[in-house]
């Protein structure tokens, strides 16, 4: 790891750059009744290199059955997968080697799963015909303290039928729950407080999620048997400017779940009716395979973002403006996530800084961060410490 460090007045920073990963792939698994078709696979986005990483091969050998869902954690080289026909969940390594049993014995059906992978903490949905048994819950990267944050009560309740999919952004502290049930996307509190709805559909069913936090914006599938009401609509976080972006038509059949390469402008679609993966304009267009003949239904996309060789993060100018410092780095890589950590204790084990800020990388790599009233003459010397992604 890389630790590369200014000092001005009572501060210092850190940039950590992590160890080299794999070069803007797309990560899917694919899901059926067919145990060998149950797969964790990744591709280049021109969709080259198909590599299947892992194959369930059940109870008798690594114990997987059905990849029912998926979430890549760049920062730890981690991917995680819910097994939804024995209610586990795996981690595995990014080559899918080191599978390892994070969970077994989930309650009720578990769906999907967003991760914290600064706090080391995953986030997932169950879903059940039993109402008590939608809801959303928290554990560690360990199995450990595990916490149901929100339970769906129905139309005798808060109105959320079935926890379907789900997505996390921690620099704002919210969830956003995808609901089969009610058709509607759901936001809510980290601690899944202050339930509001922001979309509701009426000719199909919301199948997956996905965040432009930068932007404040849900990015979402609408899944239908009626193809051209199979949808990518978007809408802000505060539920307004509901868009279409895109409709199926053509090739394109079925709606699944989706995923942003913000940088580069592109959204990838999973599509369990033609057995596709697509990738369309971030702001609508047509659709462009990128793999096609998949062996079974994908039923998650997950674009990722790390190179092979990552190029040595620096600092390019670090100012002061009254109290405040502005730092400028740059040579990091586009749609990485960088964390901004701090305390006011240099030998304070990492895990224990606190996060202030965290923002998604654009197109040049670059950034600029703003230290608000680092100067100030009777605060405590501040150390801050600026992680990518």
């Amino acid at each position: 790891m890389l630790d590369l460090r200014f000092a001005l007045g009572g501060l210092l920073f850190c940039l950590l750059a992590g160890w080299p990963m794999q070069a803007q792939l797309i990560y899917f698994n694919t899901s059926s009744a067919i145990l060998s078709s149950n797969t964790l696979d990744s591709v280049a986005t021109n969709g080259i290199g198909k590599t299947t990483l892992l194959t369930a091969t059940g109870i008798d050998f690594n114990k997987l059955n059905r990849c029912t869902a998926l979430a890549v954690d760049g920062l730890n080289g981690k991917l995680f997968l819910i097994d939804g026909a024995a209610n586990s969940l795996w981690s595995v390594n990014l080559d899918g080697s080191g599978l390892a049993l994070v969970k077994s014995e989930l309650a009720s059906f578990p769906t999907d799963l967003a991760l914290d992978v600064l706090n080391e903490t995953i986030y997932y949905t169950t879903s059940s015909t039993i109402q008590s048994d939608n809801t959303v819950r928290r554990m560690d990267y360990t199995g450990n303290n595990q916490a149901i944050l929100f339970t769906g009560t129905g139309a005798a309740g808060n109105g959320v039928f079935r926890c379907t999919a789900i997505a996390v952004d921690v620099s704002h502290a919210r969830l956003f729950v995808a609901d089969a049930g009610a058709q509607t996307i759901w936001s809510l509190s980290l601690n899944g407080t202050s339930l509001t709805p922001l979309a509701t559909a009426t000719t199909a069913v919301p199948t997956g999620l996905a965040l432009d936090v930068a932007n404040q914006q849900v990015y979402f599938t609408l899944g239908s048997t009626v193809q051209n009401a199979n949808l990518i609509q978007r809408v802000s976080y505060s539920g307004s400017g509901r868009v279409t972006l895109f409709t199926a038509a053509g090739s394109v059949q079925r709606c699944t779940a989706l995923d942003l390469d913000v940088p580069h402008s592109a959204i990838y679609l999973s599509d369990a009716g033609a057995n596709t993966l697509w990738r369309i304009p971030l702001a609508g267009g047509s659709a462009t395979p990128v793999l096609s003949g998949l062996n079974a239904t994908a039923k998650k996309v997950r674009w990722f973002s790390g190179p092979t060789t990552r190029p040595s993060p620096g600092f390019t100018s670090m100012k002061r403006s009254g109290t405040d410092v502005i730092l400028n780095a740059t040579n990091v890589f586009a749609g990485g996530a960088y964390y901004v950590l701090t305390s006011t204790n240099l030998t304070t084990p990492l895990s224990q800084w606190l996060a202030v800020f965290t923002n998604v990388l654009g197109a040049s790599g670059s950034f600029t961060f703003t230290a608000t009233n680092a100067l100030a003459s009777k605060l405590p010397r501040q150390f801050y410490i600026l992680r990518v992604q």
